[in-house]
């Protein structure tokens, strides 16, 4: 399957898009605003809802940041804009408030837990991590709860990839300086750096830069949003991971996260931006260790 809607293809997820559209077996957590799974973008799609729906008749929410996300990874292949892995399962847990207004540490730990228990291999979080309230030190009670969750993730080798934010500063949240989780700044179709992108330390040693390929999703009445910034971003990688597992199930998520993250050669991380991704390479990488 092709990467539809974009001119080029800087990550250079075809070729992960053209040997796969991933497999049922491979869980996709997203964690995110409301979720309408009527969409006619998803309404094929099997969605798995852990928490609370989006109400029934709320015309608002269709072309809501979480529709938009979902979108991004598994609008059925005859979509405008087909998903990245439409052929894996999903499982999705709204997070109430989230839409407006932002959600707190202690709810997006909760979500968190709740589709890692619930099997996910891989978790989405494209919460502008700036919506996070700023008391940004780890010893933060609301804070710690949500880093214990990524923990969880940790333990039970469930990857993490988070929108870095959008400030356009140099800093980042505890959870994007959490070692396992997989931070994502945007780039444009070119690969060029979108100047809004939140960047930091860690997020230039463990993180991605990713194509933030606009998308936009119809509500009632014909209004259209769309999912730009490092919201975008994120599912790229996230949609990369699950390709990756699709195409090598029975790769660690420690090996995975390595060929994932790893820059090509003789690039290094010597920056507060991250490389950008190489699927391919990735892909290279997890074909050579299981060839040995």
């Amino acid at each position: 399957m092709p990467l539809t809607g974009a001119p080029v293809d800087p990550a250079r997820l075809s070729a992960l898009t053209a040997r796969t559209a991933g497999r049922p077996d491979v869980v996709v957590g997203v964690v995110d605003g409301r979720v309408d799974p009527g969409h006619p973008d998803l309404a094929l799609q099997p969605l798995r809802f852990v928490g609370a729906r989006v109400p029934a008749g709320d015309p608002g929410a269709f072309a809501g940041h979480g529709t938009l996300v979902v979108s991004a990874l598994g609008a059925r292949p005859t979509a405008t804009t087909p998903g990245l892995c439409p052929g894996c399962s999903f499982v999705v847990r709204p997070v109430p408030g989230l839409d407006v207004p932002p959600a707190t540490p202690a709810a997006l730990a909760g979500a968190l837990v709740d589709v890692v228990v619930a099997g996910a291999r891989v978790v989405n979080l494209s919460v502008a991590l700036e919506r996070l309230p700023s008391a940004g030190s780890a010893d933060d009670p609301g804070v710690r709860v949500l880093l214990d969750a990524v923990e969880l993730a940790c333990r039970r080798g469930v990857l993490v990839v988070a929108a870095a934010g959008n400030d356009g500063g140099i800093g980042g949240s505890p959870l994007a300086r959490h070692p396992w989780v997989i931070p994502v700044v945007a780039c444009d179709g070119g690969g060029r750096l979108l100047p809004t992108s939140t960047l930091g330390r860690a997020i230039g040693r463990r993180g991605l830069t990713a194509p933030a390929i606009p998308r936009a999703i119809a509500a009632t009445g014909g209004a259209a949003r769309a999912l730009t910034g490092t919201s975008a971003a994120a599912p790229v990688v996230t949609g990369a991971v699950a390709l990756l597992w699709s195409l090598f199930p029975r790769a660690s998520a420690e090996a995975v996260r390595d060929a994932v993250t790893r820059p090509r050669p003789p690039a290094r991380r010597t920056s507060v931006v991250p490389p950008l991704l190489d699927a391919a390479y990735a892909y290279d990488v997890l074909r050579e260790a299981s060839v040995g």
